[in-house]
């Protein structure tokens, strides 16, 4: 059996994938997160998806030892050298999946927040 929501789509009892959205929506992400800053080009990405926003912290206290960012409930935290393009998409695609209330185990999780951020660049 197979559902959709939005642009996420997954089988129930097997797998679960969010999509990278089209190339015209990667490229005006782009565009907002170089013009208008990074928390507006999230947002236009939430909107996207259909999701609540999710807010943006520079606050490297809060990011553990030797990470550069950390996601938690509805909140993304980088420190000032992890406030990158591909960081943000990474911990967007944790908030995509905490609000989608999505249970898998961390490592997929991770590995699917990579792959989500390497092919929204490419």
């Amino acid at each position: 059996m197979v559902e959709g929501v939005g642009d996420c789509c997954f089988v129930l009892g097997v797998s679960m994938r969010i999509r990278s959205p089209s190339r015209k929506i990667r490229e005006r992400f782009l565009l907002v997160y170089e013009f208008e800053g990074c928390q507006k080009a999230v947002d236009f990405l939430t909107k996207y998806y259909g999701v609540r926003r999710m807010k943006i912290k520079l606050n490297g206290r809060k990011v553990g030892n030797r990470w550069v960012a950390s996601y938690f409930q509805n909140r993304a935290f980088f420190s000032k050298r992890g406030l990158k393009k591909r960081t943000v998409l990474h911990e967007l695609y944790h908030h995509l999946v905490y609000v989608n209330g999505l249970e898998m185990p961390k490592s997929k999780e991770e590995r699917d927040a990579n792959r989500y951020t390497r092919d929204f660049l490419s």
